[in-house]
């Protein structure tokens, strides 16, 4: 199981205000595994809220997948 973020999405994520990297969440969607993403700061704390960005929509593999390799195959 992979999930694939776009390049803009993680900009987004990366360049809001006091950002310093990038927390990944497991989720489901009913049933369906999900890959979530939130900035976090300097202390680690996720950069939830208002005006704040949050990925969760992530193109799932199996379905859309890279060319098999070790890693999906």
């Amino acid at each position: 199981m992979g999930h694939f973020f776009g390049r803009d999405i993680l900009l987004d994520l990366l360049n809001q205000e006091a950002c310093q990297g990038i927390r990944f969440y497991y989720g489901s969607d009913g049933n369906v595994p999900q890959l979530i993403a939130v900035g976090a700061d300097a202390n680690e704390n996720d950069q939830l809220g208002p005006n704040r960005i949050v990925a969760d929509e992530a193109c799932p593999c199996p379905t859309s997948c890279s060319q098999p390799n070790i890693l999906n195959s």
